[in-house]
């Protein structure tokens, strides 16, 4: 693997052409070009698509683009890893198989330039998150994912876009809840570190952060959507860096 390294969360692309789209996927495609020129390694951790379902025929035509930029990267020699989201989980072999694109349907434990990481999306980890995880489950079991691909790909959108627009809706969130949310996350990364990782690669939150203890280091990869943000490691120092936009204050 390549120690200068890349990762990117929450893109959340959808079906859509409106002027806010337009300019995500421009950015985006600005940035898939950046690690194609240097030959690095790209991590996307998580929710890449605001939706994504594997059928065995069809490729969703709004994200062809985005799939041929993957798919370039890749052709020029870089390492390109999926860790799936709650809005991708449905991912399989199509992007191992016609793309050389590594999908993670796990959290990810991994060594670069011998330092140690934890990169995960992740969801289901808060307090409250009991009901989701079990959600999960059902949704990702066998039985369910077979009667969903039964479904004409038009309306699995469409019903895919309407729960998807409601979740946003009902995770609305106050500088008090970001807060209690933040310190969870903190924790959780805390004690990641007690298990020997020293670097937590997180997305999910939208809430890009910097945190630091003793030498290690917890960063939530925040967004592309409001801060457009990731995550760069060049092999010595890992840190926060923001596309085209003036960084917030998000250290901790």
């Amino acid at each position: 693997m390549n120690s200068k390294v890349y990762f990117i969360s929450d893109i959340h692309l959808q079906p859509d052409n409106t002027e806010e789209e337009e300019i995500k996927k421009r950015y985006l495609f600005e940035f898939f070009e950046k690690i194609q020129g240097e030959k690095c390694t790209l991590f996307i951790v998580g929710d890449l698509f605001d939706f994504w379902f594997e059928y065995k025929h069809v490729i969703p035509r709004h994200y062809f683009k985005t799939l041929r930029y993957l798919q370039k990267i890749v052709e020029a020699g870089c390492e390109v890893h999926i860790i799936v989201g709650n809005h991708d989980y449905w991912m399989g072999d199509f992007f191992p198989d016609e793309m050389g694109v590594q999908i993670h349907q796990y959290p990810l434990n991994i060594e670069i330039s011998k330092k140690r990481f934890f990169i995960t999306h992740g969801d289901g980890i808060l307090k409250e998150d009991k009901g989701y995880r079990i959600m999960k489950k059902f949704l990702s079991s066998k039985f369910l994912t077979h009667l969903f691909g039964l479904l004409h790909p038009d309306l699995a959108f469409a019903i895919a876009r309407k729960i998807s627009s409601g979740s946003r809706s009902y995770t609305s969130r106050t500088p008090k809840m970001e807060m209690a949310i933040r310190n969870e996350i903190i924790e959780y990364s805390r004690a990641r570190f007690k298990e020997g990782s020293q670097y937590i690669i997180m997305g999910h939150y939208h809430m890009p952060t910097v945190y630091t203890e003793n030498g290690n280091t917890f960063l939530n990869l925040g967004d592309w959507m409001n801060y457009f943000t990731f995550g760069y490691f060049d092999g010595k120092e890992l840190s926060l860096c923001y596309w085209k936009q003036k960084p917030r204050n998000t250290l901790l």
